[in-house]
């Protein structure tokens, strides 16, 4: 789910215009399931005693005058949990972005963005409140909200930052489309915990490629095994490989695997979500002449944790607990909802 907030100055014109306008859409497209939707202001003028007001007469009038309710609807300011919270913020002008940014603490993942740059255009959604026309506010909001729907859209096709025919695969069998752009930049991070560490790598890998690729859907990925916390990349060497599948023997391990997902647009990210899965393994007792036999076969060593679950590497598995496509790369299944819903 995408969860958006529009902001502006008081909370009773603009904002609540573009939070019921992109509602009705995305109603109207089917796609309500896909977004969660707010409108907030960056002062408190608007919320006296502490009671927001509700939505101001004139633009209310011009919502029901398209058929759309704005009923129940009263100012709220914005907070620094809605920056974390929400995945867009969609000011309606300057002024609302740098309160936003004082709100938030700043916008280190670069969620603030003026509504109508959405559409191409360095400006500002004017105020009805000082300048009266409701109906030029009405045009851009709707024009800004229609760009914003589109844009959010999954068109079926995105950009692989990854090399992996295993990832490609997986995209390929639920029917997405992939361009191949492989990240070259070093796969390296300071988090300790598993599910950071492959998050931190999933994001470092496709923003790696996101400047290629300006009006883009991304993906990236990267997968992990953990063993009493203890991190396990690819091995460098059959050395290597064969300390890794010894840990691993008669032991059960976590496989974890982050995914970032990003919409570019006009060259700058838009949109980005960041998760990541994990899955039980267990493994046989393994006797050295197994590790040594299934090293030879040359598998280990594009493999997290020296083994392919999808390859020879089955015969290592006695059981699992989550999803195996966690284990073989990605989460292709969270991947598609994520994507879609």
């Amino acid at each position: 789910m995408i969860k958006i907030l529009f902001v502006c100055h008081g909370n009773i014109c603009r904002s609540p215009i573009a939070e019921f306008y992109m509602k009705d859409i995305v109603k109207k497209s089917g796609m309500d399931n896909r977004f969660f939707i707010d409108s907030a202001a960056v002062t408190s003028e608007e919320i006296p005693g502490g009671v927001g007001n509700p939505v101001y007469p004139p633009a209310r009038k011009i919502l029901a005058d398209h058929g759309i309710s704005c009923e129940g609807k009263r100012a709220r300011l914005a907070t620094k949990e809605d920056y974390d919270k929400f995945d867009l913020i969609l000011v309606m002008d300057k002024g609302n972005e740098r309160k936003m940014e004082r709100i938030a603490g700043g916008d280190s993942e670069g969620k603030i963005h003026l509504l109508m740059s959405i559409c191409g255009e360095d400006r500002e959604v004017a105020d009805p409140w000082f300048t009266g026309d409701f109906q030029a506010t009405w045009d851009d909001v709707t024009e800004g909200c229609k760009t914003l729907l589109d844009l959010l859209t999954f068109p079926g096709e995105l950009v692989l930052a990854s090399g992996s025919p295993r990832r490609l695969e997986l995209l390929e069998q639920v029917g997405i489309s992939c361009i191949v752009d492989p990240s070259d930049g070093e796969e390296w991070s300071q988090e300790s915990s598993p599910a950071a560490y492959v998050e931190e790598l999933s994001r470092e890998k496709v923003l790696d490629v996101a400047d290629r690729h300006p009006d883009s859907w991304l993906l990236g990925s990267d997968t992990v095994v953990a063993l009493d916390g203890e991190i396990m990349g690819k091995p460098g060497s059959a050395d290597e490989a064969f300390e890794m599948l010894s840990k691993l023997s008669g032991r059960t391990h976590h496989v974890y695997t982050g995914v970032t997902l990003v919409r570019t647009s006009r060259g700058t990210v838009l949109y980005h979500k960041t998760f990541s899965t994990s899955t039980e393994v267990t493994f046989y007792d393994l006797s050295d002449e197994m590790i040594e036999d299934y090293i030879l076969t040359g598998e280990p060593f594009d493999k997290a944790g020296a083994y392919g679950i999808q390859g020879r590497g089955a015969v290592l598995v006695k059981e699992i607990r989550g999803d195996y496509n966690t284990v073989v790369g990605l989460p292709v299944a969270e991947v598609y909802h994520q994507l879609t819903e």
